[in-house]
């Protein structure tokens, strides 16, 4: 678990191992430490261990709202505001909300939303100052202010084209005037202004009326006003019954050579989805908090706070409610020291896991579902009675592979150390709830903290995001965000030479097929190392070290050359579209012709040659459209008919076809979670 290294958990280790050293006979406690068959028993022989309670002192450590400091940071926003400087000023007001307390007196959170959705307005960001100017209202902005934000409101609306919600908003500016405290005559300015914007309004409405255009009007509680959302793709062949995240075109099957794998139940293309997958949790990696969302994992520009610690952010008030009620209520005062901590992502998630299938419910799975699974352990393990698979609920992640029997002593052990401190987070945090809870029930909930510490590391997905690079869109790199667990993703095996690749869209991942992939076959993903950049034997000690398995995939099998050991100007082997092996030449005519030797049939090898070449022309000038101006749209559908004519013609190894691959990878990168370098 290098995870946790250098970090805290790992001070506290060393310290009960050396206290266990000098107290006992480590030799006798390892020994019946490894005598334990279950995750229950080791955490209950833990939390007898009383150096275990003196060494680690598990309180609350986050960073708190402070009233004076948003003040501090609004009026410094005030000051850039004022010079201009709406950038800045951006950046400053967003501190102060995040600093300002959600109760109390001063309404200093309402004060500092209001003064963000000025500069927003300023920036244009219409619907973005829309959502801070209707948060600024719900926290009380003062009565004798509030005309100014009443104005304001009702210009972002006509500026998006929503008429009557803005005279709505005008008229609520006119009644309020009243409240304020401004003088006669500057009152009486400010409400021909009104006047004026709500006959502007009208004129605007009259000419959409006269034209017969189609209104522009929406509803002011339309969701999509306020939060951006990935357009998602749809599934390809229609969505699974039973796997509910993945296409009717997959299937899950169990077998003694590959025990529970993905397989086609008919012919896949290149290009086609084939998994929607929203995770059952995920965590954000703390260097990524600032840039955020915590819960959807989205890029964030315009941050909302959480009601209680200044770390984390938002990207609307939906993803913070969500993320409340959900799981971070009760981490929230703990989180700062699971970052000093250092128990790593696979950590950080076996907590967040337990805390989202809730006490409650786990209780009952206690009592009711752990019985069924004794009686279903085979392909339907994680299904509900109806049979599903459903990616929202907890028994699928429960099924997950452990590996416990592969694990040494010292590695459970030290998992077990780090189950009790999480699970000391979960009582310090109220998990648990105001209702008693015996010594029984803590030793059942961190046996499931050690379950999923031990699943994670072989199940659990990095979350990536694109780092596009618009001059240098070659060398742009992906990198991991957040960690999360996907009940569907984790039942697809391994390969070296994948059919599959992931993309994520914030949390959601889309899963995409990079082959054709003939009905029946099996649907492979890729733990990390693929056959074109690694030599085998890395890979193979790799996947056996993390995943526990020797790798057989047709790459390690063959042992597949690396990318740039291809030779670039070799001519192709071509093969049989039907039977997939490669062609024998005959020369006995003018023309060549080429023979399958399985089905015989007989095939005009310059005419293969011919339709290659004009495909692969069509393909250069993709790559370079695409390198040179990250152009997706006019590229992806070239990429795929090509990889879709290699899939069918060529031989591999063929350097083109890796090269098609990550071109397709790549455009799908750009489509999903991309941050574009300045």
């Amino acid at each position: 678990m290098q995870d946790s290294e250098g970090g805290l958990f790992q001070e506290w280790f060393s310290s009960i191992s050396s206290i266990l050293n000098q107290r006992v006979n480590v030799k006798e406690i390892s020994a019946q430490f490894g005598l334990l068959q279950s995750d229950e028993e080791r955490v209950a022989f833990g939390l007898n261990w009383a150096c275990l309670h003196e060494v680690m002192k598990v309180e609350p450590c986050f960073n708190s709202k402070s009233a004076e400091h948003s003040i501090r940071l609004r009026r410094e926003g005030n000051k850039l505001y004022q010079k201009d400087q709406h950038y800045k000023a951006l950046e400053v007001y967003t501190c102060s909300i995040l600093n300002a307390p959600v109760e109390g007196p001063g309404n200093e959170l309402s004060l500092a939303l209001a003064n963000r959705s000025a500069v927003l307005f300023k920036l244009r960001e219409y619907s973005k100052s829309l959502e801070d100017i209707q948060q600024a209202l719900s926290y009380g902005y003062p009565v004798e202010l509030r005309y100014k934000l009443l104005d304001r409101q009702g210009k972002c609306l006509l500026q998006l084209g929503r008429r009557s919600a803005a005279v709505d908003c005008f008229q609520e500016a006119k009644k309020v005037l009243d409240e304020s405290k401004l003088d006669e005559t500057k009152r009486g300015t400010f409400l021909k202004d009104l006047e004026m914007e709500i006959s502007v309004c009208r004129t605007q409405e009259l000419k959409v009326n006269k034209s017969h255009e189609k209104p522009t009007d929406i509803n002011e509680n339309d969701d999509h006003l306020l939060h951006q959302e990935f357009a998602l793709p749809k599934h390809t062949h229609g969505r699974n019954i039973k796997f509910t995240s993945a296409s009717c075109c997959v299937d899950i099957i169990s077998s003694p050579d590959y025990g529970r794998h993905s397989v086609a139940t008919q012919d896949i293309f290149v290009g086609d989805i084939l998994v929607i997958e929203k995770p059952f949790a995920s965590v954000l990696l703390p260097e990524h908090v600032e840039t955020h969302c915590y819960h959807c994992l989205k890029r964030v520009t315009v941050p909302m706070p959480c009601c209680q610690c200044t770390t984390v952010r938002y990207c609307s008030v939906v993803c913070a409610k969500q993320s409340w009620d959900g799981y971070h209520s009760v981490e929230c005062k703990y989180l700062n020291l699971i970052h000093k901590a250092k128990i790593g992502k696979n950590g950080h998630l076996a907590l967040r896991i337990i805390v989202k299938a809730r006490y409650k419910f786990l209780k009952n799975f206690r009592r009711e579902m752990r019985k069924r699974l004794c009686d279903k352990v085979s392909r339907e393990s994680g299904c509900l009675d109806d049979g599903s698979y459903i990616s929202s609920d907890y028994l699928p992640i429960y099924c997950l592979v452990t590996h416990s029997e592969d694990r040494s002593a010292g590695d459970l052990f030290r998992r077990t150390v780090m189950a009790i401190f999480l699970l000391k987070i979960l009582q310090g945090g109220s998990f648990f709830g105001k209702d008693p809870y015996s010594q029984d029930d803590l030793i059942f909930i961190g046996g499931l903290i050690l379950r999923h510490l031990q699943s994670n590391p072989c199940n659990a997905h990095e979350v990536s995001e694109l780092q596009l690079n618009l001059n240098s869109v070659a060398t742009s790199e992906t990198g991991e965000i957040a960690s999360g667990i996907y009940a569907t993703l984790s039942l697809f095996n391994h390969s070296c030479d994948p059919s599959v690749t992931r993309n994520f869209y914030g949390d959601t991942c889309v899963v995409r097929a990079i082959k054709n992939i003939p009905k029946g076959e099996e649907i492979s993903d890729n733990y990390g190392t693929l056959c074109a950049l690694t030599p085998k034997a890395e890979r193979q000690k790799e996947l056996a070290s993390q995943y526990y398995f020797t790798c057989h995939c047709r790459a390690c099998k063959e042992d597949f050359p690396l990318y740039l050991d291809i030779p670039s100007n070799a001519s192709p082997v071509f093969k049989c579209p039907s039977c997939r092996i490669p062609l024998s030449i005959k020369n006995e005519g003018k023309v060549p012709s080429s023979v399958c030797s399985k089905c015989h049939c007989s095939y005009d090898l310059w005419q293969m040659r011919a339709t290659l070449e004009d495909s692969t022309q069509l393909f250069e000038q993709a790559i370079d459209a695409l390198l040179l101006k990250a152009d997706v749209e006019g590229t992806l559908s070239v990429f795929i008919s090509h990889l879709r004519l290699l899939e069918e013609l060529v031989c591999r190894p063929w350097q083109d076809y890796n090269k098609c691959q990550e071109a397709i990878k790549q455009c799908y990168s750009i489509m999903g979670n991309c941050h574009v370098l300045n």
